[in-house]
């Protein structure tokens, strides 16, 4: 008898809603105020309709969850800033560099790395040139090794992309946001813009800029939580991790190339 109550209990634990009395209401989860369509749509504070599929799939994991969400957008470094302060729960979508490993909570594998088998979001880190460059049309550029002696790149600073570009020894050029990165390879300030594909908008991808293979790094991409909320809910926060993995899964398979749980390939040079 007491382990049949005990397997009840436990499926009870494990059903939608069961952390209802436990979970934060509602979570505070930041979004970029930048639009990243189809991932996030519309700028500024408030989403356009339909919001873009981030905001659906973090819905559906705190819903799976028994929480609600108090989506709120703002730059990327407020957002930071707010998660190491607690004002914020989880923030949408990081990648793990050492100074958020130590100030925000990332799921860790035994190594103590950030661990890939739960990461919502796999990004592909490449190369992009101007239409008219001539690293876009077959220039000595980036051969996936190496690349071109006195190239300078671009990156977003404080992002995986530049930590990535400095650790190569890479000349950097770096800005605040995207938009003024795109402003600076406009200017000529750097040769290539070192981003993930999957922030740039059909449009970009079309006419604005060149996609130059092949891909330097796939980058797995998570919803760091606050210390704050760690210390006093770890298993909610890992319950969390599982369900926004789970959640993108379903909604953008693309987006998560293998089934959670499964660490994907992360080739490196």
């Amino acid at each position: 008898m007491r382990r049949l109550l005990f397997l009840a209990f436990a499926c009870a634990l494990a059903a939608p809603g069961a952390w209802a009395q436990g979970c934060p209401q509602p979570l505070r989860i930041g979004f970029s105020d930048s639009p990243f369509p189809p991932m996030i749509n519309g700028p500024g504070p408030r989403f356009a309709d339909p919001p873009g599929w981030a905001l659906q799939a973090m819905r559906d994991a705190a819903q799976r969850l028994g929480c609600d969400v108090d989506p709120q957008r703002m730059p990327g470094r407020r957002m930071v800033q707010q998660l190491e302060q607690g004002q914020l729960d989880f923030a949408v979508f990081f990648g793990p560099t050492p100074e958020r490993l130590k100030a925000m909570r990332f799921p860790v594998d035994t190594a103590g790395h950030a661990d890939a088998s739960v990461a919502p979001v796999m990004g592909h880190l490449v190369f992009y040139a101007l239409p008219n460059s001539p690293l876009a049309h077959g220039g000595p550029g980036w051969d996936g090794t190496a690349l071109a002696p006195g190239l300078r790149v671009g990156a977003v600073v404080g992002t995986a992309q530049e930590q990535l570009a400095r650790a190569r020894g890479w000349r950097v050029e770096t800005s605040s946001t995207f938009a003024g990165a795109l402003q600076m390879l406009q200017a000529r300030r750097f040769d290539l813009l070192l981003s993930t594909r999957e922030t740039l908008t059909p449009e970009m991808r079309d006419s604005d800029l060149v996609e130059i293979a092949p891909v330097v790094q796939y980058l797995p991409y998570f919803v760091p939580a606050s210390p704050a909320i760690w210390a006093v809910r770890a298993d909610f926060v890992q319950a969390f991790w599982r369900e926004a993995c789970a959640s993108v899964r379903r909604l953008v398979a693309d987006a998560r190339p293998v089934d959670c749980g499964i660490a994907p390939p992360i080739p490196r040079r």
